[in-house]
C-alpha cells in the first residue's frame, strides 16, 4: 500500500510540474503535451465510406476548454466550429460534424468525391466565436493536449492512424521570434516553418541562431508503396502561413512548381517531374509501380509544413493481401551534416 501511495504521489508531482511547461525542441512538431493540435486532413467520402475520427486527450488535471475550427483545403474558415469543455478525452468524427453543415458549407468543403479540409484545436481560457487568427482570441498558455487522427473505411475493414500536429504554447517573450508566432505575429504558439525548423537544428546543436540561409524548406521525403497489382500511395502536404501571409496563401501562390523526384528502393530515379502545391491541403496521388521514396523540394519560406503518406491495397480475391500503412514524412529545412 505504501508503494502504491508513493507512486500515486510521484505521478501527481510529475503532472503538477509538467502542467503548461514546454518540454521539447521548439520549432518541430514533437508529440508532447501541447496547447494547439492540427488535423492536417479532415476527409469524408461523399458516396464512399471514408471518414476521419479524432481523439483528443487532456493530460492535465481538471477540466479545460478547447475551441475547434474547420477550414477548407484553401484555408477558408467555413463557419463550422465549437467549444468543448472536457476532462479526459474528446472524441469526434468528420461525418458527425458535417451532419449540421449547410449546402453552402458542404460546397466549400467539396473536393472531387470528398469533403475535405483541416481542423485546428486550441486550448482556450474561455469559449469563443473568434478565429485563432483574430485579435483577442483567448489563447491558453498551458500545454495539456495530445491527439490522434484515424482515417477509416470501417465497412471495408480498413483503418489507420497518425498523431495530430502538436504545437506547444506558452512561449514567453524571451523566445526567439523564429520559434513562435503560429497564428499571429508574436503569439505564444510554436511555429514549424523553415525558419523555426532551422532554429531547432541550431539550438539543439549548441549553435548561434541565424535565419535560414536560403529562405526555403528544402526537402519533404515521403515513403510510398505501389506494389502491383493494386498498391496505392498518396502524399498529403499541409502548408499554411496565416501569421505572415494570411490564411489563404498557398505555396503555389508565391512559388513553384516544385521539383518532384521518385526513387525506387535501390535509390534509382524513376520519375523526375514537378508538382504544384496550390492548396493548404495538397493531396498528391503517386503514379507508377515502384516502392520507394518521393522527394519534394524547396517550399517557400514562412509556411508551417507537415506531410505524411497513405499507402494501401485492397485485393478482393485474396483478403490477406489487403493492407494499410501510414507514415509521417521526413522534413529537412536544409541539407545538413
Amino acid at each position: 500500500m505504501l508503494k502504491k501511495c508513493f507512486l500515486g504521489f510521484l505521478l501527481f508531482v510529475l503532472v503538477a510540474f509538467s502542467y503548461g511547461v514546454s518540454d521539447a525542441a521548439l520549432g518541430i512538431p514533437d508529440q508532447v503535451q501541447s496547447a494547439t493540435l492540427i488535423v492536417p486532413l479532415m476527409e469524408k467520402g461523399i458516396s464512399t465510406v471514408h471518414n476521419t475520427l479524432t481523439v483528443v486527450e487532456d493530460l492535465c488535471s481538471g477540466s479545460h476548454t478547447v475551441h475547434w475550427e474547420i477550414w477548407n483545403i484553401d484555408g477558408t474558415p467555413v463557419n463550422l466550429y465549437g467549444n468543448v469543455t472536457f476532462n479526459g478525452s474528446w472524441v469526434s468524427d468528420f461525418g458527425s460534424i458535417l451532419a449540421s453543415a449547410s449546402p453552402a458549407q458542404l460546397a466549400l468543403l467539396t473536393d472531387g468525391g470528398f469533403y475535405r479540409g483541416f481542423m485546428t484545436i486550441d486550448l482556450v481560457t474561455a469559449s469563443t466565436n473568434l478565429l485563432p487568427t483574430d485579435v483577442g482570441y483567448p489563447f491558453s498558455p498551458v500545454n495539456c493536449l495530445s491527439g490522434l487522427t484515424y482515417y477509416v473505411r470501417l465497412l471495408e475493414g480498413a483503418a489507420n492512424g497518425i498523431p495530430m500536429i502538436h504545437i506547444e504554447g506558452g512561449l514567453d517573450a524571451g523566445i526567439h521570434s523564429n520559434a513562435k508566432g503560429f497564428y499571429q505575429m508574436g503569439d505564444d504558439r510554436e511555429e514549424i516553418d523553415n525558419h523555426s525548423r532551422y532554429y531547432a537544428y541550431l539550438t539543439t546543436n549548441g549553435l548561434a541562431v541565424v535565419d535560414d540561409p536560403d529562405n526555403t524548406l528544402n526537402y519533404i521525403i515521403s515513403r510510398v508503396y505501389l506494389t502491383p497489382p493494386n498498391g496505392i500511395s498518396r502524399i498529403v502536404v499541409w502548408a499554411w502561413a496565416p501569421a505572415q501571409l494570411g490564411t489563404t496563401a498557398t505555396p503555389g501562390s508565391v512559388g513553384g512548381p516544385f521539383a518532384y523526384q521518385h526513387f525506387d528502393e535501390a535509390g534509382s530515379l524513376v520519375l523526375n517531374t514537378n508538382v504544384n502545391l496550390n492548396h493548404i491541403v495538397n493531396i498528391i496521388n503517386v503514379s507508377g509501380t515502384a516502392n520507394g521514396w518521393v522527394w519534394i523540394t524547396n517550399i517557400p519560406e514562412n509556411f508551417d509544413v507537415y506531410a505524411f503518406s497513405f499507402n494501401s491495397a485492397t485485393y478482393t480475391e485474396n483478403p490477406a493481401l489487403t493492407w494499410e500503412a501510414m507514415f509521417e514524412s521526413t522534413i529537412l529545412p536544409e541539407w545538413l551534416p
